[in-house]
């Protein structure tokens, strides 16, 4: 990937670079990591309606990358994306809010909400059988209903 290509697309509006560049300084793909900059261009990118952006930045907000740790937010976001489609964003978002309610993280535990968005995730996962897809059905099992 050409990063100075990419920052040159993103700076003159590109909703496609802006999440793609502000993922790679979320995660440190070919760029160091930098929060700043991530936050900068998925939100960008999230004001153009980019799921994936939203996604991350939901990500950001639910750990305190960059930000300070503000789990409502998080959960406002993911549920901006995990609500509405069936896309691998919104499995990804309804996975997130699957352990936000199960672990209790930044929430009182809540089961019922834990199993509502694991169920919600199982009836958009992909095709193929990942760890996500795995956990989310453990949890939806007949132990935990």
């Amino acid at each position: 990937m050409n990063i100075t290509d990419m920052r040159r697309k993103a700076e003159a509006g590109s909703c496609v670079a802006q999440s793609v560049l502000g993922a790679c300084y979320l995660y440190g793909e070919e760029v160091d990591t930098d929060y700043k900059e991530a936050f900068r261009y998925l939100s960008a990118a999230a004001e153009q309606g980019a799921s994936r952006a939203v996604l991350n930045l939901g990500r950001m907000h639910a750990k305190g990358l960059g930000v300070p740790q503000n789990v409502p937010e998080a959960i406002r976001l993911y549920e901006a994306v995990g609500g509405p489609a069936s896309s691998t964003d919104a499995f990804a978002a309804r996975i997130e809010l699957g352990r936000i309610f199960a672990l209790g993280r930044g929430v009182s535990i809540d089961r019922e909400a834990a199993l509502k968005w694991y169920s919600a995730a199982i009836d958009v996962a992909p095709d193929d059988d990942s760890e996500d897809l795995s956990e989310a059905r453990a949890y939806v099992a007949p132990s935990h209903s």
